[in-house]
């Protein structure tokens, strides 16, 4: 769950945005609920993974107990994510495909957290549609079945995030009044 999501943020296809380096610690409890709102272009289906992150500073020191091999140094601690297959958007029981070129919401729950961001640090969100090979991958076409799908129904095509689209924290007003703030 900690792994370090420097590889990720480097990605062209993975949206990240966040914080201006925190001037007090931050303290986060409660439920995390992602509410999107994407278009879809040439396909018909896509999964959805939101994950927060801690960003520690640029020269955050190793301590007695990290683990060989590893930097603290601007590490990217993976706090809390989740993957959402976005033909359930509407029924867990009735999955349907998206409407190519139209606004669709996306809401769904991540983890509940309690997590403290330490002064110095960033909070940081991903956004993207794949997490292969730790979610397999989702056709793009929408088929009945993910996993009778062909190598004919994989197929390549945009997901756009609309600027509406927010991330939430329990009863915290601290991410949702920084959010807004947060740096692509």
């Amino acid at each position: 769950m900690t792994d370090d999501q420097r590889h990720a943020s480097r990605r062209p296809d993975v949206l990240t945005f966040q914080t201006e380096v925190l001037d007090n610690d931050m303290r986060l409890a409660g439920e995390i609920e992602a509410n999107l709102e994407v278009i879809l272009n040439n396909i018909t289906d896509a999964d959805f993974i939101v994950k927060v992150i801690d960003v520690y500073p640029d020269d955050e020191p190793n301590g007695a107990h990290t683990p060989k091999g590893i930097s603290l140094a601007g590490y990217q601690q993976l706090v809390r994510a989740e993957t959402f297959r976005g033909r359930f958007r509407n029924d867990f029981s009735k999955p349907e495909p998206f409407k190519e070129g139209k606004k669709t919401k996306v809401n769904f729950p991540l983890q509940d957290i309690l997590h403290t961001f330490k002064k110095g640090h960033r909070v940081m969100i991903q956004i993207h549609s794949t997490w292969f090979p730790y979610i397999d991958r989702n056709p793009q076409k929408y088929v009945d079945n993910i996993f009778e799908a062909t190598e004919s129904d994989f197929t390549v095509g945009q997901v756009t995030i609309l600027g509406s689209s927010k991330v939430t924290v329990g009863e915290n007003d601290g991410i949702e009044k920084m959010l807004p703030k947060m740096k692509k």
